[in-house]
């Protein structure tokens, strides 16, 4: 336990660390980014116990989309400040996704239900963001084809929407179908931003916004908690949210 705690502390750093190498030698980006989903993979291993019934590679899903996406989005930032803002909220989400993990498999006794909830959401919410971004960025940066990039953002969004909706004492079919469908409405709304003249950060962010309130409204309904004032204070969050962030499009690169 001792040296999974340790483990917990150490894995942060050293993926901050690794992004600061490809930040200095932009040479080293592919090996760091190798290194760090290496990284990743045995820290979820690691940490992991037998007592629990969760495939040890699961919750290190997630982190990796991020992890990759993140990479990707940095080498696409003119803005060292921005890049250094991005690294430290890498860390700051790794770290806090790893401990609390960390309390799901070692301490249980630590381990709130509702702090994972939230963790996986907001990260859910950043990985579909710059996943978004690096598709449109890539797109219109490099004239690369939208099409192949199309369908590995499709996967990501699944993958993510599915992990983010996997509740206790629900069916996996279940589960499977609403991702499945928030995933159709994302796709949509992704490929007419494509013909929008608008930069790639505000079409990737109008995506993560819609994404974090079909997430939310999926779980609740799941857990058959949504309720008339829930749907409207996350519509009422949504809505002003796309509102501020299309009247300030002009001056988000």
């Amino acid at each position: 336990m001792k040296f999974s705690r340790v483990a917990v502390i150490i894995y942060p750093l050293l993926i901050w660390l690794l992004a600061q190498a490809y930040f200095i030698w932009p040479e080293v980006l592919y090996i760091s980014l190798a290194v760090s989903l290496v990284l990743t993979l045995a820290t979820s291993f690691a940490i992991k116990s037998p007592e629990r019934d969760l495939p040890w590679w699961l919750p290190a899903i997630l982190p990796i989309f991020f992890i990759t996406a993140m990479t990707i989005y940095v080498a696409l930032q003119p803005s060292w400040i921005l890049v250094q803002l991005l690294f430290l909220v890498l860390l700051i989400f790794i770290f806090n996704y790893y401990k609390n993990l960390y309390y799901f498999w070692q301490r249980p006794d630590l381990y709130e239900e509702e702090d994972n909830t939230r963790i996986e959401a907001y990260g859910g919410f950043l990985t579909i963001f710059l996943a978004a971004a690096d598709l449109y960025g890539l797109q219109s940066l490099l004239s690369l084809t939208v099409w192949p990039m199309m369908i590995i953002f499709t996967v990501i969004v699944l993958v993510i929407a599915y992990l983010n909706l996997n509740l206790k004492n629900q069916d996996r079919k279940t589960i499977w179908q609403f991702a499945a469908m928030i995933t159709f409405l994302i796709i949509e709304m992704a490929l007419v931003f494509v013909f929008l003249p608008l930069s790639y950060n505000v079409s990737a962010l109008s995506l993560g916004i819609v994404y974090y309130l079909l997430i939310n409204l999926s779980r609740l309904y799941l857990q058959q908690a949504l309720t008339n004032k829930k749907i409207k204070l996350y519509l009422i969050i949504s809505y002003t949210g796309l509102a501020i962030l299309l009247f300030t499009a002009r001056w988000l690169n």
